[in-house]
């Protein structure tokens, strides 16, 4: 069988404006693929900025014992998530601080309930969740003090802040800082408080019996 010459097909080369359109259609997906690596960028660097932020908000304000503002884990009374000591003046004021892993917390925390369901138009109470590792609601659930205005504490020596239980003087957990009406510092107790305890200082503190 005589064997075909096969000729090679040649390609046909592009003319110029084919040329043309491909480098136009070239350029664009250069382009669309830089503007989605800027846009994936201005992305990410807008989240770790605004987590920053929120971070850093979340750890500032004031921890001097006759200005402190806080940031509120529950109940702010203004609203815009600050637990601010000049918001409750007008009352006496009972700053109680607790922590989930406080033992003594939860043994005082009954104690709290009772009077201060009993005084809550006359009394503001107010809880500092400092030094917190764990749960910061479960205690207040328990007894049921969730009605409280609830403060984090900030910044200090302590993990989970302690700034503001270090400017009181705390020595320990739990403490309590009692106010009078103009926001003045009266007196600071550290460590638990039973009923009998809690109500002689109210009465000695802001004569109510």
């Amino acid at each position: 069988m005589a064997n075909k010459n096969h000729t090679p097909t040649r390609r046909k080369r592009p003319t110029a404006e084919e040329r043309r359109a491909a480098a136009i259609r070239a350029n664009r997906k250069a382009r669309l693929q830089w503007f989605a690596i800027v846009g994936l960028g201005v992305l990410i660097i807008g989240g770790v900025l605004g987590a920053s932020i929120l971070s850093s908000r979340s750890q500032s304000g004031d921890t001097s014992v006759s200005a402190w503002d806080l940031p509120a884990r529950a109940n702010d009374p203004s609203g815009d998530g600050r637990i601010k000591l000049e918001e409750f003046r007008g009352k006496p004021i009972v700053l109680n601080f607790y922590a989930d892993w406080c033992t003594a917390c939860e043994a005082e925390l009954p104690a709290f309930a009772a009077v201060s369901s009993e005084f809550r138009d006359q009394v503001n109470f107010v809880h500092v969740n400092s030094q917190e590792s764990g749960d910061w609601h479960r205690l207040v659930d328990k007894f049921g003090t969730n009605w409280w205005p609830i403060a984090k504490d900030i910044n200090g020596q302590q993990s989970g802040g302690s700034g503001l239980w270090r400017s009181l003087g705390g020595t320990g957990m739990p403490i309590t800082a009692f106010y009078d009406s103009n926001g003045n510092l009266v007196n600071v107790v550290n460590g638990a408080m039973d009923e009998g305890r809690l109500r002689g200082a109210l009465s000695s503190f802001f004569g109510l019996t």
